[in-house]
């Protein structure tokens, strides 16, 4: 289990949107949540992500594990480029690159019980930089980007000069680079092309963590998710299957 809803209810000026919800997401599942307009999934992930409180009910994560959400509406007025942002995604490891070529550095100047330290904090150093797919952040960073139909030629660009859809785009390279153990998705091909689509649902279907999302794009759905929550009336029913099913 990394995620868990239980009896979830909200309502807004009296009016009930979510009524007694519940659900149990297992780590490496990709559901979706499905329902007409106003039934209440984007309310359900703005209670899983603590935008709104639930008027009762509790929301459990996994201990330790991180999330990333990409909502309808994006809101970023950020001055640094589009690359930039991504690096952003990718501190941790540059942080460890950055370590690693130090002790290098360190290991041939020292001697003794010094270099044993040394080489041992490289070795375990290197191991997780390895691990993370570290030597490969930046071809990473540009297949991700070029997936979702930006050229080299954008990655300059301040963000704060896009235009909305593009900002979106920016947001999902930026949690997809940033391999959360959950990725939330809220209708995350509205702005996308065919193409860019095509290569999101590779990228989710080989994705090797949690994947929850909220999309009317059948197809989409049926190419990437293999459970689905179905909310009508406040409540969710559950199904083993993809969006045919």
């Amino acid at each position: 289990m990394i995620l868990a809803c239980q009896k979830i209810e909200k309502a807004f000026g009296g009016k009930s949107v979510l009524n007694n919800v519940n659900f149990l997401i297992n780590e490496g599942e990709k559901a979706a949540v499905i329902g007409i307009n106003g039934a209440g999934k984007t309310t359900l992930f703005k209670i899983i992500t603590g935008e709104y409180e639930a008027d009762n009910g509790e929301v459990i994560f996994q201990k330790g594990s991180t999330y990333g959400y990409l909502s309808q509406v994006i809101d970023v007025s950020s001055h640094r480029s589009i690359y930039e942002e991504m690096l952003d995604a990718k501190k941790e490891i540059i942080e460890m690159e950055k370590k690693i070529r130090q002790l290098e550095k360190d290991i041939s100047i020292l001697s003794g019980e010094a270099l044993e330290s040394a080489m041992e904090s490289y070795s375990r150093l290197t191991d997780r930089f390895e691990k993370a797919n570290g030597y490969a952040w930046k071809s990473e960073i540009t297949g991700v980007l070029k997936g979702l139909g930006f050229d080299e030629s954008q990655f300059a660009t301040p963000i704060h000069t896009l235009s909305g859809g593009q900002k979106t785009r920016v947001a999902l390279s930026r949690i997809l680079l940033m391999h959360p153990d959950l990725i939330l998705l809220d209708e995350p091909t509205n702005h996308l092309d065919l193409d860019a689509i095509a290569w999101l649902e590779e990228f989710l279907i080989n994705f090797e963590n949690t994947v929850i999302v909220v999309s009317h794009d059948r197809y989409f759905l049926n190419k990437v998710c293999t459970n689905i929550a179905d909310m009508d009336y406040g409540k969710i029913q559950l199904y083993a299957g993809n969006y045919d099913f």
